[in-house]
């Protein structure tokens, strides 16, 4: 209740602030696991693509989030889950699991934090959508975020660019060497559809 009512707060308020578009949402599926693998331009993104799409979207959000008071309170009410950045948390692992193997939408940002240079250069992609996908087999929708960081300025297009569903099969079996090469190519693969999404986006 409280997400949908956030949901509406929000989409009033974009169209007060800004140029706010959504492309593709008939390729995001309306039913079943998902996990949506986006870019990072703002602190606003996760409410930027919790409007755009047509279910809730449980974000993987950074650790240090959740120390502060109210945005902690905001940021659980959304469906957020706790990461530990830069080592392997499989706290926040199992619970991503748990609710893709619940038929839930799972949001995760494939650059690990937030591209402050230039947005048409993505920064290296982390492993954890690439795991997400093998380990459930749920399928990868691709959105790129366009002027996200710039949304007090009305005269800027906002868009949300939602791409077509990609399955990645698993050709490693165990875990080893091969399967973090694995988890690298498919991030490099997200990455760079993301990216292609973001330049064709903005012309």
């Amino acid at each position: 209740m409280f997400y949908q009512f956030c949901k509406i707060l929000f989409q009033l308020l974009l169209k007060l602030l800004c140029r706010y578009r959504v492309i593709g949402k008939e390729n995001f599926p309306r039913s079943g696991p998902v996990i949506v693998a986006s870019n990072h331009l703002s602190n606003w993104d996760p409410l930027m693509i919790g409007v755009a799409m047509p279910r809730q979207i449980f974000f993987v959000a950074k650790e240090e989030l959740f120390r502060i008071p109210l945005v902690s309170a905001l940021i659980k009410a959304w469906g957020a889950i706790p990461i530990k950045r830069g080592r392997g948390d499989r706290d926040a692992l199992s619970k991503s699991l748990d609710l893709l193997k619940h038929n839930h939408a799972v949001g995760i940002f494939i650059e690990g934090k937030r591209n402050l240079g230039n947005p048409e250069t993505m920064l290296k992609p982390q492993p954890g959508a690439a795991m997400l996908a093998l380990k459930s087999g749920a399928p990868v929708v691709p959105v790129a975020l366009i002027n996200t960081n710039r949304i007090l300025r009305s005269l800027k297009r906002v868009r949300v660019i939602i791409g077509k569903p990609i399955r990645f099969t698993d050709k490693t079996g165990l875990e080893s060497p091969e399967k973090k090469e694995q988890y690298k190519q498919i991030g490099i693969e997200i990455t760079q559809i993301i990216q292609t999404m973001y330049k064709n986006g903005r012309t």
